[in-house]
C-alpha cells in the first residue's frame, strides 16, 4: 500500500507537471496570435498615416493637426485593442536646432501603440516608429517652438514622465499627451503662437503633480500658461518626484503622561506656493484639515516639501512634536510624527531650545516670568525621543510681557522677553 500511495504521488506530480507546460505552451500560443493581431492593426494605422499628404499626418487635437484620432478602441475576434497615435514634428540636429535653426519642424514623427486585455492581455504595448519627411524642400508651418523640462526633487532629468498639453484658444483646439524622452524634455516645433495660454500639467506614476494654473484659479500665479512667439524658443521646467507620505499620532503632554489623545483637528499646509491672491497673500500648493480620529493617521501621496501642523482652529493647542514642527517630507520616505495636544486656551506658549549648532537639548531648565505679577514657572525640556524633546509648554496664560531664561551646565544662560498675546512659539538658542 505504501508502494502504492508513493506511486500514485509521483504520478500525480508528473501529470502536474505536464499540465503545467501545457497550460504555458497554450498561454503562449494564445499570447503570440494576439500580438501578431495587435501588429497587424499597428500596421494598418501606420499605412493609413503614409497614404496621407505630408501637409495632412497630424492628430485631431494634435501639433501637427490632421484627422487621425489619437486613441480609439478596435475590436477583433471579441479582443478590444486600444491605439494610440501620436504624431509630433522633430527638430534634427543636422541643421541646428531652434532658435539657430529658422525652420525647426525638419519632419514628421509618428508613434502607433496598441494595447489589449482579455484572456492573453498585453504585457508590453505593441510600439511601431517611423518618421516621414516632406518632399522636396522642408515645409515651414510657422508657429514657434515649446520646450517642456522635468526635473526632480535633485534637479535630474525624469524620463518617461506624462505630459499632457491642452490649448483652447487656437483652432483647432489642442489636447496632447506624450512621455518626455530620457533627458526629460518634451520637444514642439510649430506650436501655433499665442499668449498664456499653453496648459501644462506634468507627472508620473507614483511621482507628484506640477503645472500650470491660470488667473481664474489663482489671481498672480507663479507658473501661468505658457506662451509661444512665432520663430521663438518658448522653455518651462517642471519639477515632480516620487510621493512620501507622513503618519502622524497625536498624544497628550508630558505631565498627563503622553496617553493617546482622539480626535485632533488640524491643518496641514505646505510650504510651496502656486501664487498670490488678490490681496497678495500666498496661495499654498498643499492645504487640508484633518482628524487624527482614533489617534493615527496616515497621510499618503504628500510631494517633498516642508509641512506644517497648524491646530488655530483645533480643541487643542500644539504642545509640542518629534520631529520638530515643520516636518520635512522626502520623495518616496514615509515619516512618523507624533504631535502633543493640550485643551486649548487664550494663550500658550511653546519653547523649542537649541544649542549654537541648531541641536535639540534636553535637562534645560527654563522659565518663564510675568513682569506684571512676578509669578514665575518653570520647566525642564525632556530627552532624546520623547515626543517633544527640546520643547517645553506653558499653557493658560494670563495676558502680559514674560521673561525667558534657559540653563544648561556647559552653557551661558540665555534669556529673551515676548509680548504674550494668543497661542505664541519661540526657539531660544544656548551657547557655549
Amino acid at each position: 500500500m505504501v508502494e502504492t500511495l508513493v506511486a500514485i504521488g509521483v504520478f500525480s506530480i508528473f501529470l502536474a507537471a505536464i499540465a503545467f507546460i501545457i497550460q504555458q505552451v497554450l498561454q503562449n500560443v494564445g499570447t503570440a496570435r494576439v500580438r501578431a493581431v495587435a501588429l497587424s492593426v499597428g500596421q494598418e494605422k501606420m499605412e493609413l498615416v503614409r497614404n496621407l499628404p505630408y501637409e495632412d499626418i497630424g492628430t485631431v487635437g494634435g501639433i501637427p493637426s490632421g484627422p487621425i484620432v489619437q486613441q480609439e478602441n478596435i475590436t477583433i475576434n471579441g479582443t478590444v485593442f486600444t491605439v494610440t497615435t501620436s504624431i509630433f514634428y522633430i527638430d534634427d540636429t543636422f541643421d541646428n536646432i531652434a532658435p539657430t535653426d529658422p525652420i525647426p519642424a525638419d519632419y514628421k514623427r509618428v508613434r502607433v501603440q496598441v494595447d489589449w486585455g482579455g484572456a492573453y492581455p498585453s504585457r508590453q504595448p505593441m510600439t511601431l516608429v517611423t518618421n516621414i519627411v516632406p518632399k522636396g524642400l522642408e515645409s515651414n508651418p510657422g508657429g514657434g517652438t515649446l520646450i517642456i523640462q522635468v526635473l526632480n526633487s535633485q534637479g535630474q532629468p525624469v524620463s518617461n514622465a506624462n505630459v499632457t498639453i491642452t490649448n483652447t484658444v487656437v483652432s483647432p483646439n489642442i489636447n496632447i499627451s506624450t512621455l518626455t524622452n530620457s533627458s526629460g524634455l518634451v520637444v514642439i516645433p510649430a506650436a501655433p503662437a499665442c499668449i498664456t495660454c499653453y496648459n501644462i500639467t506634468t507627472t508620473k506614476t507614483n511621482f507628484s503633480t506640477d503645472r500650470t494654473h491660470t488667473t481664474t484659479e489663482v489671481a498672480n500665479p507663479l507658473h501661468p500658461p505658457a506662451t509661444v512667439l512665432v520663430g521663438t524658443v518658448s522653455q518651462m521646467s517642471f519639477a515632480i518626484d516620487q510621493t512620501g507620505s507622513l503618519s502622524i499620532t497625536s498624544r497628550s503632554t508630558q505631565e498627563t503622561g503622553y496617553v493617546p489623545l482622539v480626535n485632533v483637528i488640524f491643518t496641514l499646509r505646505g510650504n510651496k506656493i502656486i501664487g498670490y491672491d488678490t490681496t497678495d497673500k500666498p496661495v499654498y500648493k498643499f492645504s487640508n484639515t484633518y482628524n487624527t480620529g482614533g489617534g493615527t493617521l496616515g497621510i499618503p501621496n504628500l510631494e517633498w516639501d516642508n509641512y506644517t501642523v497648524d491646530m488655530t482652529d483645533s480643541n487643542y493647542s500644539l504642545a509640542g512634536s518629534n520631529p520638530l514642527n515643520p516636518v520635512t517630507v522626502l520623495p518616496g520616505v514615509s515619516t512618523p510624527m507624533t504631535i502633543l495636544g493640550d485643551p486649548r486656551y487664550a494663550r500658550s506658549l511653546l519653547i523649542t531650545v537649541k544649542n549654537n549648532l541648531n541641536e535639540l537639548q534636553s535637562s534645560v531648565s527654563a522659565s518663564i516670568k510675568n513682569f506684571s505679577d512676578g509669578n514665575e514657572l518653570i520647566k525642564v525640556t525632556p530627552g532624546t525621543g520623547s515626543a517633544n524633546f527640546g520643547q517645553v509648554f506653558f499653557n493658560n496664560l494670563t495676558l502680559g510681557n514674560y521673561a525667558i531664561a534657559a540653563t544648561l551646565s556647559g552653557y551661558q544662560t540665555a534669556t529673551a522677553s515676548i509680548m504674550l498675546t494668543t497661542n505664541q512659539q519661540t526657539t531660544i538658542v544656548l551657547n557655549p
